[in-house]
Order: structure tokens, then sequence, then C-alpha cells
């Protein structure tokens, strides 16, 4: 439609008129009261007007032509600034097509002697008004990204940044575009407009991007990982807009900042994982607890590990390499790794996490007093692990049966050893070397053999009571089983010990006086 008004208008543009019809319609114009314009006219009179100031042109030797002609084109730049200011505030969409039609035919007279300074002036003015209202300031005000706190970053960067550069690129700069080219349409001289557009949005455009680009300069640690990867999603999101934006030479300067601040997050995920990884490796926070419960770092390191699986696609195509084994003074067997040939390189990453993290939580294990302790902490610490894998179907899936199901035997062997570790406390009581004296080639009871041990036992069975009030098994079904084995291993041997003295007579007063339980309170 625009087309072909503007074609109209080129036709009666084209049609003869007098030089003083000429001079008579602008001298009519001027005497009329500024508020009224031109473009607020029919088609008819905005192309007579038009087709005078052209008439005009080419009558230099006429007497106050010059003069008059001023006074016409200072008219066309008034109304140029009227009309662009009146779509300055229509937000909700484009003026008339008439209208436009009309700025866009007055353009080339005003251009001559303005060089379009009055249009990037006005639309500066009116994009700078829109980003107020996006809160656009605060992205530089107060704050460069290299003396700012990093939590005042990242309530920018993810509550603000993010928001505003959708809206910047898809809506803002894109109406620009289309405006410069509605309005510039009839020049034909692709520069014109590239010049209005470029000088309108190409500041702003920097200071939005620079932001973000001077947040990933820097090596930053895994913790921020998140808010980056929210900085690359971005990025990823908008850059085929800003390249059909800014496709001119002028705005290569803003494809580069793009394309830069994407490489860089591209080649800096693997490196932020393995800092991870090393972290998670020597960490060194105390065990200050003495009931054996799931450790702070174990709870950490799952809960990256769910951020990892929140940004599974994204770090999926990041991720390009296999995890370095490599700590320096030590090197994680491969092996460690299971079944490593049928795993993405996110998923080795998971798994290596996991793997530092044991590693980390053995040494632990090594500063509790009690070994029993020690094992009590590693079962806990792994089977929170194997919850949380369980608890997650994507997490599961990325982590695999193999190592679950070798996570799962660890818990095991842990039980295993914490159950050798206590019950050998009782078992060595009820052993029979040194149970029996022999006299006279005849072996029989010692008296205070089993005295001896019927005191260990109820020792060491107060103090397994009391520490087990003490220690915990946040895993109900692990508690139970556990219970359960002990008891198969305890309450026999103990059921055993009293019943092959309880018949004796000089040993029954003893049992009597010595034995405080029964094996039923054996029952941990």
């Amino acid at each position: 439609m625009l087309k072909t008004i503007v074609a109209t208008f080129q036709t009666v543009m084209g049609s003869s008129l007098s030089q003083q019809s000429a001079v008579d319609t602008i001298s009519q114009w001027n005497s009329r009261p500024p508020h009224e314009l031109i473009f607020d006219s029919g088609r008819r009179e905005i192309g007579q007007y038009m087709q005078a100031v052209d008439r005009l042109q080419q009558s230099d030797n006429v007497r106050g032509s010059n003069e008059l002609m001023s006074t016409a084109l200072a008219r066309l730049k008034r109304e140029f600034i009227a009309v662009l200011s009146r779509q300055s505030e229509y937000q909700a969409g484009p003026s008339s097509t008439t209208e436009w039609s009309s700025v866009n035919d007055s353009t080339a007279y005003v251009s001559r002697f303005e060089d379009y300074v009055v249009y990037k002036s006005l639309r500066i003015s009116f994009l700078q008004s829109q980003l107020k209202r996006l809160r656009f300031e605060e992205l530089s005000r107060g704050c460069s990204t290299k003396r700012c706190e990093w939590d005042m970053l990242k309530v920018k960067m993810e509550l603000l940044w993010i928001q505003v550069s959708k809206i910047c690129v898809k809506i803002l700069f894109q109406r620009e575009k289309q405006l410069c080219e509605q309005i510039f349409e009839g020049l034909g001289d692709d520069a014109v407009k590239d010049e209005c557009f470029m000088g309108t949005v190409h500041d702003f455009a920097v200071d939005l991007f620079t932001f973000a680009k001077e947040i990933t300069m820097s090596n930053q640690p895994y913790d921020r990982m998140e808010t980056i990867l929210g900085v690359y999603d971005v990025f990823a999101w908008v850059l085929p807009s800003v390249d059909a934006l800014f496709k001119s030479v002028r705005g290569e300067e803003i494809r580069n900042i793009c394309a830069e601040t994407l490489s860089r997050i591209e080649n800096d995920v693997g490196r932020m994982l393995h800092d991870f990884e090393d972290s998670v490796l020597r960490g060194i926070s105390d065990v200050s607890d003495n009931r054996g419960e799931v450790h702070g770092l174990t709870e950490y390191v799952m809960k990256q590990i769910d951020l990892i699986v929140r940004n599974r696609r994204l770090l999926t195509s990041l991720i390009k390499s296999t995890p370095s084994m490599d700590f320096g003074d030590l090197i994680i067997p491969r092996g460690d790794l299971m079944d490593s040939h049928n795993r993405s390189f996110l998923e080795l990453h998971l798994i290596l996490i996991i793997v530092v993290l044991q590693r980390n939580l053995k040494k632990k294990s090594e500063f509790f007093q009690d070994p029993s302790l020690g094992l009590l902490f590693i079962m806990n610490n792994v089977r929170y692990i194997v919850q949380r894998i369980e608890g997650s179907n994507e997490l599961q899936e990325m982590i695999g049966d193999s190592y679950l199901k070798k996570l799962n035997e660890n818990v095991k062997l842990e039980m295993i050893n914490y159950q050798s570790s206590t019950c050998s406390k009782f078992l060595t009581c009820f052993e029979e070397p040194g149970l029996y004296i022999t006299r006279c080639f005849r072996s029989r009871p010692s008296k205070s053999a089993v005295r001896r041990r019927l005191k260990a036992f109820n020792s060491a069975f107060e103090d397994i009571k009391l520490l087990h009030s003490v220690w915990t098994i946040p895993d109900l079904q692990l508690r139970d089983d556990l219970r359960v084995s002990m008891c198969e291993k305890l309450v026999p041997a103990y059921k055993t010990f009293l019943e092959k003295f309880s018949s004796n007579p000089e040993i029954r007063p003893i049992l009597n006086k010595h034995a405080k339980y029964s094996a039923e309170d054996l029952q941990l």
C-alpha cells in the first residue's frame, strides 16, 4: 500500500505547475497558523505543495525564489519534526500510511540541509525514553562489571539484562529498523537508511552487549556458571536477529561483541567444570559433627549437579571433549568412570564429580576417632548421593545404570564394614579361646574369664547404645536393614554364650549377677 501511495505522489509531482502557482501555493501555506500541517491535509494538497517546491527549485534566477524556497524547506523541516514527534508518542503501532508517505516525500528536501540530524536526535530521544522504562541505565550507572559486587551483577544480569536484551533486539531495535526503511524508502540510498538506524541505536546496543561481554572476560568460578549460561542462552537466541539488524559495516562492532562473548563462554565452560571438580577433590571443610551425618560438601555438590541437569541441553552442546583426569599431583584412573565409551562428555563430567567427591569423603572419614563412625559417615553420604540420583529420572539417565549400581554396591560395602567393625567389639567377648582352663587333663569354664567377658560385653553394649543415641542414619530403610543384619550376627552369638553356661552350677551365679542384658535387649 505504501509503495502505491508513493508512486501516486511521484505522478502528481511530475505534472506541470507554473512558477506563479508554485509561489501562490507556498505563500498560502505560509499565511496559515503554525499548528496547521500540510501532512494533515489530503493527498492532493500535499502533492501540490511538493510540486511547488520542485518547481521553485528550478527557478533560482527568479527574484525572491531563494527566500521563498528557504521558507518552504523550513516548513517541511518543522512538519517533519512534528510528525516524527507524533510517531514517538504512538507506541502501539505505526502512524497512518498517508502520513508516512508524506514524510517519505519530504525527507529528500530536508536531508539536503540537515544531514538527518533531526531524525536521529528525535529517535534517540524516543528510544531513550523507552529504555528508561526498562531501567536500562542501571546496567551502567554506578556499577562497572570490574568493580561491582557479584551479587549485584547477578541480579542485574538475571532480572534486568536478559529481559532488556530480548525486548531491545526483538522489539525496539527491530521497530527502529522498520521505521527507517519506511521513511527513507523513496531515496533509494541504503547508506542513508543505515546511517539513521545505526545513529539511533548504535550506542545503546554497544552498552547493552558490552555489559554482558565484560562479565565473561575474567575466569569466573563454577558457582557462577548458571548466570553465565543464561547470558549465553540469550546471546544464542538473539544472535540471528543481531546479524540481520546490524549487517552493515558500521554494525560490525556490535556483531563482534556478541560473537566474541559466545565464543568465550563456549571455551570457558569446560574449564569451569574442571575447576569445580578440582575444588571438590581438594575441599578441606572440616567434619565437625560426631553423628556421621551427610556432610555439607555432599549436599552442595548434589545441588550443583542439579544445576548441570537443568542446563543439560545447553551444556551438552558446549562440552566438546572428555574431562581431564589430571589434577596435578593426582591422576584419576579413567576406569573409575565406568562405561565411558557410551557416555556424552557432559555425563562423564557428572560421574567424575561424584568420583572425586567420594575420594574427598574418604579422606574426611579418616579424621573420626572412632573408625566405626567414619564408616557410618561414608555410608550415609554415599547413600544420600544414590537417593538424589534415584529421585531424578533425568539425572539417573545421565549417570547410567552401571555407575548407579556401583554406588549402591559402595553403600553395601560400607554397611558391611560398619557391621564388621561394630560387631567385632561384641563377638570377641564370645570367642572360646581364653574361656576355659585345663586341669588334670580336664577342661572347664573359667569363672574369672566368664566374668571378664560379661563385663566387657556389658561395657561394649552400653558404649554402642550411647553412641547410637548420637549417631544418625537418615535413611530409614538403610537403618532398618543395618539393625536387622547386626541382630542376625549378635543375638545368636549372645544366646549361645548364655545357654552354654546357664546349666553349669559354678557359672550360673556369675551369669545371674553379671548378665545384665537378655538376648532381646540386643535389638539395637
